[in-house]
């Protein structure tokens, strides 16, 4: 059980400037004297020619929270600890920039973390007493040529203690089609594939035993890209597609794993409906 304060306020001038905050303290229970604050501001600008206009968003998040109770005490079949482990601290700074008729957005972001909590190649629970940090950007990018999309996104990641928290450093997820309608206004279609690559990384192993990933050192994973192909139909208010997964499976190796020894799925055809009942 816990109690707790927490004190939200926000504002807006015309369309052009946004801003909202919002400060919660836990006084009493498991997580007494934690607290967190998170800030946003939004800039806005309309240039001609530019109907959903450019947005420039800043955030800033601070937190300090007494580690789950998970963490410090467990008692299983297979594991056993009982620890006592500090507060963790999160500080965070973002910004982010839309451009929603340029269909693009692109993202940076500073994370510092002291005392975080991972689970080591054993599986134990394990507390990082030195200060570590986190980089984060992304650029996200849709072209449109007559009825082909391309849907692009590159994100890059660095962390500065690999042990703790290992990342890829790049990563991509690449959707391109082509959309027509194959009766105006009834049927419409979509034909193509959906990729995602990412770069060789330590990742993460899972225990069944704890429910929880682990840290390995024992082999990389990635660069093998995981193709879809597809087909998508909008017929009215039902969804149809099918889907043929994996279907560059074996290319450039067979390596397609998802974390440590845990296959992803293999080649499959899928098919499916969405279809909504209601009375407009």
């Amino acid at each position: 059980n816990n109690m707790y304060l927490y004190f939200g306020a926000g504002g807006q001038l015309k369309k052009y400037f946004s801003w909202n905050g919002l400060g919660i303290y836990n006084f009493a229970g498991y997580y007494q004297n934690d607290f967190t604050i998170d800030g946003s501001m939004t800039f806005s600008s309309y240039p001609k020619n530019m109907k959903q206009g450019i947005h420039l968003t800043g955030k800033i998040h601070l937190e300090q929270e007494r580690p789950n109770y998970f963490y410090n005490n467990a008692y299983t079949n297979h594991y056993v600890w009982e620890n006592d482990f500090a507060k963790t601290t999160d500080t965070r700074v973002e910004a982010k920039l839309e451009i929603p008729d340029w269909k693009m957005e692109a993202f940076v972001g500073y994370a510092m973390l002291n005392n975080n909590i991972y689970f080591d190649s054993l599986s134990v629970v394990r507390q990082n007493t030195e200060a570590m940090s986190i980089f984060t950007a992304y650029l996200k990018k849709d072209f449109t040529l007559w009825k082909f999309h391309m849907d692009n996104k590159i994100l890059f990641q660095a962390s500065s203690n690999e042990e703790v928290v290992p990342l890829p450093t790049l990563a991509l997820d690449l959707r391109y089609y082509f959309q027509f309608e194959l009766v105006k206004n009834v049927l419409t279609a979509q034909l193509g594939a959906n990729a995602t690559f990412t770069t060789k990384y330590f990742a993460p192993g899972y225990s069944p035993a704890l429910g929880v990933f682990y840290n390995q050192k024992v082999e990389k994973i990635g660069e093998n890209p995981y193709i879809d192909l597809f087909v998508n139909l909008q017929w009215k208010r039902a969804s149809i597609f099918v889907k043929y997964i994996n279907m560059a499976q074996g290319w450039p190796t067979s390596d397609h794993f998802s974390a440590f020894r845990y296959i992803r799925p293999q080649k499959a055809l899928k098919l499916g409906i969405h279809w909504p009942f209601y009375v407009k």
